[in-house]
This record gives structure tokens, sequence and C-alpha cells, in this order.
């Protein structure tokens, strides 16, 4: 397996969950699993390739730790790890907090089996060591409550503070949160059923690292002299060390050698000397785990104070593993300790009590070290890996096994997503986040309502449904779509409904017919080819700008290739870009909202009068002509239907010559520009594109009859399509629509996503790889092929598809039969929504000649 761990606190620093995870990571790595983890940064620690640092916030240290949020930049951090990585089989978070989050959201994103180990006292730590525990652990239960459902029966236990309360919810939140629960001890898994949770729940111990146990070499241990004891752990308030170092003073022939760091190492340096102990307690500072088990094996018992804090204490297994007696004060670790003396109550003065009668009667740990004899292999990390991997087989029989979400029966069962503005809706949320809002919709149900602005909409998240009602009866229509784009093309066959829809669709259809489409493929392989040809070598380049670049020329060449076609195509190239970036923003927000930006307005206005302007020129001479010019306006302008007569007008020829650039340019650079991208992101899958094009096309240029011998390269489209397909495709219906039992209202907006459905595990195996081998003949699943529906499904799917496929296919070749490409080390390529297909920001990127 393949597993993400999630842990608010680097494992270079010092703690026991640090120890606790890093342990199980190479006990698994061990066994022959693969771990990755997510963690904070810490500037001090060695580069690890298989860590990921996520972004640190502003704030300053909480307890010596940075803190991470879950932010839309850490989600785009992990994400982009998924897919470079991946796959994963399971999320596995430790902690409570902000990097927590984020793995327990990224679990969702991808429908990964999630299993969270509660490993911390929250409300212990709260309560020793902020000086207002109230509002502290009241803040941080809001904060948490924003990201984690805190909806889940808590019930009230006699003698808890308000604030440990607080704390409790973000304990158990994190919990329920999960598919599957881990404690690493009885009785901390019996304060999490005490506490409301309610998944399943497995009690695992935490393990010492094998590989450091087997490394040791045996350190001798003198029997005479004072009683030694050693301390190993943070110095922080819940430990109890100041407490320690009194009872130290109270108790004659005794020594303490203290092994760690925090915030009290001044506080008890200070006490040391105040009390002239310098001779009887040593303060060590930082060291390995290694030295600290090396000073428990010299050591003569592990003094371990703390109470009603510690879930099991690492250092407990440590001391087990050496054979080292302990003494304790809560009751609630006994279960940790196998041989060990537990004080009369956590007082100093039963702390100096226990410690004077064993610096008077050393055979009493003599016995407790004959009990441990038989222990020391009991806490080695390796006894615990099949009970963890048996945790994560089960998450993910589970996850796989949920039974089909039940369709709702009224519109009142049918949920509506979370993040509504009220008068905007779920248009901000949508904007800022286009991917993760719609991936989350289908953990909801088959049918989510959602609102932009006062349209409600409804999203099919299945691809049956889709298809359900796509090649159905019900009629469509776009009134939105029509509206906002009703400047530059609002006739166009997109947004028309019923007959006059069918009956564009026949009329524009012969233009993308094979036939033309031969034709077609001749000219943009001469483009491709010499825009690869003028690349510049060994000088950084923005491979999104020239994908832009060659698909405008590409398809602004295919809709008129005559020379008075010169003016036209610089208009393209001059408004078409802008003009893309605005649809998506026209469409999502209301009118009245839409009329308060001024300046985009009168742009939009401006630019779609002059793009409508030049077009209309070219479609008069074309018409003063009279010529074939094997294009796509030719071919408009000499189609008369077969069954009505029917011609298009100078107007109708407008509509639809810009909706080709606008549905052309925008998604074909895009999906042309994220192929380059996931292909230099992966030297496997170059080489083979690299090899296949030089066995097929070898040094000369790229022609459309080189496709066919290329399965490889096409895969590598199929799968660019599947990964970056659309976010977003809607029409409203024209009459009330019965889904199942539920009757959808006339006027509402029927939606679905092509990129939520193709990253849904339930139709595709590990989503967020990008694979091109699913594509491969002897692999792809029926169930792939049903759910991908980049191009849309039925009556209304894009008449361009194939023209698409072959363009991008061109395009790649070119580039790549000539060109190494290589990536600007540290650039973050973000996905931007402002298309409906996701663009990225840019791609910098070096080229080299092959």
């Amino acid at each position: 397996m393949h597993i993400a761990m999630f842990v608010d606190y680097h494992p270079a620093s010092l703690g026991g969950v640090q120890t606790a995870v890093t342990a199980l990571r190479r006990g698994l790595e061990h066994a022959g699993h693969r771990v990755t983890l997510f963690t904070v940064p810490d500037p001090a620690a060695a580069p690890d390739p298989d860590i990921v640092v996520l972004h640190g916030l502003s704030l300053p240290a909480v307890n010596g730790f940075e803190v991470v949020g879950p932010t839309r930049g850490n989600a785009a951090l992990i994400d982009a790890a998924f897919a470079a990585r991946g796959p994963f089989d399971i999320v596995h978070t430790h902690t409570t907090y902000g990097v927590a989050i984020a793995g327990m959201k990224a679990a969702r994103r991808h429908r990964i089996p999630l299993v969270h180990t509660a490993q911390s006292r929250d409300d212990a730590f709260i309560e020793h060591t902020v000086p207002a525990p109230y509002p502290v652990a009241l803040a941080l239960r809001l904060l948490h409550g924003r990201f984690v459902s805190h909806r889940h029966h808590m019930p009230h236990l006699a003698g808890e503070s308000t604030a440990a309360r607080h704390a409790w919810w973000t304990i158990t939140g994190q919990a329920q949160a999960a598919d599957r629960v881990i404690a690493p001890t009885r009785h901390f898994a019996e304060l999490l059923l005490a506490h409301g949770v309610t998944r399943p729940l497995r009690v695992i111990s935490n393990g010492v690292d094998d590989a450091l146990l087997d490394a040791r070499v045996a350190v001798p241990r003198v029997d005479d002299g004072p009683l030694r004891l050693v301390w190993c752990g943070r110095l922080s308030a819940e430990k109890r060390l100041l407490e320690s170092i009194e009872a130290i003073r109270r108790t004659d022939n005794t020594v303490l050698d203290i092994y760690g760091d925090g915030e009290l190492r001044g506080p008890a340096a200070g006490r040391i000397v105040e009390l002239r102990l310098g001779d009887r307690v040593r303060l060590h500072g930082r060291v390995s785990q290694a030295q600290c088990l090396d000073a428990m094996a010299a050591a003569d018992a592990l003094l371990f104070p703390s109470h009603g804090f510690d879930t099991q204490g690492m250092v407990l297994l440590e001391a087990t593993a050496m054979g080292l007696p302990v003494v304790y004060c809560d009751p609630a670790l006994t279960e940790s300790v196998p041989a060990g003396i537990r004080t009369a109550d956590p007082s100093v003065d039963a702390l100096a009590d226990t410690l004077g009668k064993l610096a008077a009667d050393p055979a009493l740990l003599a016995g407790l070290r004959e009990e441990l004899a038989g222990q020391v292999d009991s806490v080695r990390q390796s006894r615990q890996i099949a009970a963890m991997v048996e945790v994560y087989r089960q998450a993910r029989v589970t996850l796989s096994a949920v039974a089909p979400q039940a369709m709702p029966r009224t519109l009142a069962e049918i949920p509506t997503a979370p993040g509504r503005i009220p008068g905007l809706g779920h248009s901000v949320r949508a904007l800022q986040d286009a991917p993760g809002f719609v991936k989350s919709l289908p953990e909801l149900g088959p049918i989510v309502r959602v609102h932009f602005g006062s349209q409600t909409g409804y999203v099919l998240t299945t691809p049956d449904l889709l298809r359900e009602v796509n090649l159905g009866d019900a009629e469509f229509e776009r009134e939105d779509l029509r509206e906002a784009i009703a400047d530059i093309a609002g006739g166009a066959v997109n947004v028309l409904r019923g007959t006059e829809h069918r009956l564009r669709r026949r009329m524009i259809s012969p233009a993308l017919r094979q036939s033309r489409l031969a034709e077609y493929a001749e000219s943009a392989a001469d483009i491709a080819n010499a825009w690869a040809a003028a690349l510049p070598a060994g000088r950084r380049v923005n491979l999104m700008d020239e994908a832009h670049g060659l698909v405008l020329d590409t398809v602004s060449a295919t809709l008129f290739t005559a020379d008075f076609g010169a003016t036209a195509r610089r208009e393209i190239r001059d408004s078409v870009p802008w003009l893309l970036s605005q649809v998506i923003v026209r469409t999502a927000l209301p009118p009245r909202v839409r009329r308060l930006r001024v300046i985009a307005e009168y742009r939009w206005r401006r630019k779609s009068r002059h793009l409508r302007a030049a077009v209309g020129a070219v479609v008069t001479e074309y018409r003063r002509r009279d010529e074939d010019f094997n294009d796509v306006v030719s071919a408009l302008i000499r189609h008369t239907d077969s069954e009505t007569g029917a011609t298009l007008s100078d107007d109708h020829i407008i509509d639809e010559a810009i909706l080709m650039l606008a549905g052309g340019v925008g998604s074909m650079a895009s999906l042309t520009g994220w192929l380059w991208h996931e292909v230099s992101l992966r030297p496997a899958i170059a080489e083979r594109l690299y090899a296949e094009l030089d066995a097929v096309v070898g040094t000369g240029e790229v022609r459309p009859s080189h496709l066919p011998a290329l399965p490889y390269l096409k895969q590598v489209v199929s799968e660019t399509i599947r990964f970056w397909g659309p976010w977003i495709s809607a029409a409203n219906a024209a009459a009330d629509l019965p889904i199942g039992e539920v009757t959808i209202p006339a006027g509402s907006a029927i939606m679905f996503s092509p990129y939520m459905v193709q990253h849904d595990p339930r139709w595709f195996a590990h989503p967020e790889s990008f694979d091109p081998d699913r594509w491969a003949p002897d692999q792809v699943a029926d169930t792939a092929k049903k759910a991908s529906i980049s191009f849309g499904v039925g009556r209304r799917r894009c008449l361009g598809d194939h023209y698409a496929l072959l363009e991008i296919a061109l395009a790649s070749a070119a580039l790549l039969s000539r060109w190494r490409v290589t990536p600007t080390p540290g650039y973050r390529v973000r996905a931007s929504n402002r298309d409906f297909v996701l663009s990225p920001s840019a791609l910098p990127a070096t080229l080299q000649r092959r």
C-alpha cells in the first residue's frame, strides 16, 4: 500500500507523536509498504524525498511548532503531490490541527479511505500550558468547526471543565471524520467512546523502531552508587518537570539526568541553581533517540511523573525495550508499564516518598528488571504492523462497499452544498476553488442543490444519472448563458433549444464531418510544424502562451483560410483570450452584480463589437467571392438544410464562428498545455512518448497520417482530457423534469461536472494519478468509457470533439518530436477556473533539442 500520513509536528522535532509516527513509517516501509509524510516546516530538518512540507501561516510558533492551515495553497500542494506521487491507498492522520485537517479534506476530495490515530490529550495540553484555557479552547473549537463537522452527540462528563469540553470537540470531531479510528491505549479508547466517538475504533499500541533497537550496542550499568534516574522527553509544564526536580531535592542519595528540550529548560536550569542541585540534577539538552536509549540502559529507573495528560508515552515503551523500571503517577498508564512503581498520588510528597524507598532498597528495582526481561521485544514496532495494515484493509473495504446513495424522493430531500453566501449563492466558492467545490459534491448524494445568485441549480453527480437525463426527451435551454454572452454570440447553437437547436446542429455539422477534418488536419499540421521549428532552444518560454498562440492560429485558420481573413485573425488574437476569461465570471454572477463591474462591462461590449465586425467583414467577402476555400466559413455559407431548405444568415455564421473560437481556443489551449505539463513532470511517460515519436515521425515533420501509428500519444491525450475535463456544464430545464421520484421545477439549472465524475474513484481507479495506461486497449474499463463525459452526452455533445482530439495530438507530436521540455524548478502551476476547462496559470519551461 501507499500511505499518506499527515502530522502537525515535523518528525525531526522533539515529541512522542513524532517518534511514534517515525517508527510507524519505518515499520511500514520495512514491511514493503510506501509512506509519504505531509507535515509542517522545520528549517533545521534534513531534506527527505518522502516528506512533503506544507506552507506555514504567518503566525508565531505554538509550543515551538510552526502553524500550518488547511489553506487553498496547501490543498493545491497536496493535490500536486498526490498526482505526482500517487496512487495513494490510505490517508492516515495523527493530530487535530491544520495539517491533519488538510489531510482529512484531501482524503475526501480524492475519495481515499481515512484512518485517524488519536494520539494526544489536547484538553490536558491546553489546561496545563496556556494562561487562559477557556478562551483558547473555545477559539480552537470554533476554528476547527469551520473545517470539521461537530454535529455528533458528545455526552457531558461529571467534573469536566468547560475548557476541556471545548477541546474534546476537536478531538472527537477529528475522529468522527475518519472511516476508522485508532487509539494507542485502552484507557484513551474508553475516553474517546465516552466523549461520543462512534466510528469503528481499535486499540493499537505505538512501537519502538526495530532498526534502532537492532543497531544498539549494549551499555554497561553500574549497580552501586546513588539511585540513578533518567528523564527523557519534552520539557513542558504538562510533563511536571519542576515537580520532579523538587522531589529530587527532598530525596537523599538520588541523581537525575534530564534529556530533552522545551520551554521549561530555562526555568529548570534556574531552579537547579537556586536549589544548589547541580551535582545531582543534570540538563543534557536534546539528544538523539539512540542516545536516550543508551541513557535508559545505564539508569536504574525512568522518572515519568505526568498525570492526566499522556495517552501512552513513547518513553514508556522505550523504557520497556531497555528493561528499565518506571516510576510514574498516572494510574491510566499502568497498561503501558509492564513493570514499575506507581506513586500513591501525583503530589511531590508522594513522588519523593516513592523515590526515597527505591534509593533505600535497590532490591525492589532488581525484581522489576527481572519482570521486564521477557517484555523487551513486545514493544517493537514490527509487532504492531500487521494490526495496522488490517485497519487499513478494513477502511478500504468499507469505502468500496458503501451502498449506492439513495435517490431523493422529494425536492426537500435533495441536499444543498455547504458554503452558500446570501445574494451570491455558491458563486464565490466556485470561482475561488472550482475543482475542490465540485469534487466535494458526490459525497452529498446523487443530486445536489447549488445556488448561483438567485438561480437554483441541481448537480447530477453520477454518469448514469447524467446519461438518463441527457438521453431522454427533456428539452433544455441556456437563457443564463445566452444573456451572459448575448453581445458576442447570443444566437449560437449552444444556447438554442428544441427544434431550433436541432436544426442548427444539422446545419453546422457538415463543417466538421470527417472529410473536412482531413483537410483541416493538414493545415493544422503545417501550422504546428512551423511553430515548433521556431521555438527557442535553451531559453525559458511560457508554454501556456505558446499553446494559446498556436491554437488561436490553428482554429482561426480552420475558420477562414483566405488571405483577406488576416485582419480578423489579428482581432481574434487581441480579443478572444480576454473575452474567454470573462464568460465564466459573467455566467456565475447575477446581472445586477455584473453591472457593477463598469470597466469590465465596457471592455466586454467594445471587444465583442470589434470581434463581430471583423468576422462579419470576412463573411461578407466570402459571400461576394462565392468560392469554397475548404474551411469552416465556406462550409457554413454554402450549406442548405436538406429537410427544410434553410440556410444560415451572416449573423448566424458569425455566432457559430465565434462559438467555435470560444469553445476551441480556450479549452484546446488549456488541454494542450496540461498535456505538455503532465508529460514534463513524468520522465517515464515522456521517454515512452519520445521513443514512439522517434520510431514513427523520426526527424521529419509530423503529418496527420502519423497519428494512427501513435497509440501511446492517443492514450496520453485521453488521460489529459479525463484528468482536466471541464469543471462545469449547465442547461436549464424547459419544463418540469422528472428524475426518478423527484420532479425538478422548470427553469432550474441542470448541471454536471466532467471533472468531478472523472476524479471519482467509483468510476476511475486512483483518479488522482495521471496514468495513460488506463486507456490501453487491454486495460480500459467499461465504467471508465461510460464515465468519460468531457465532451458532453446526448444531443448537446460537442460537435468539435474529433477536431479537438486531432489538434491536441498534432500540436503535442510537433513539440515533443523536436523538444525535451524541462519545467522551471520551484514554480508551482496553478489551475485557473476562468474557462469551462481549468487553465494553467503559466507553464514556464526550458526547451532542449532532442
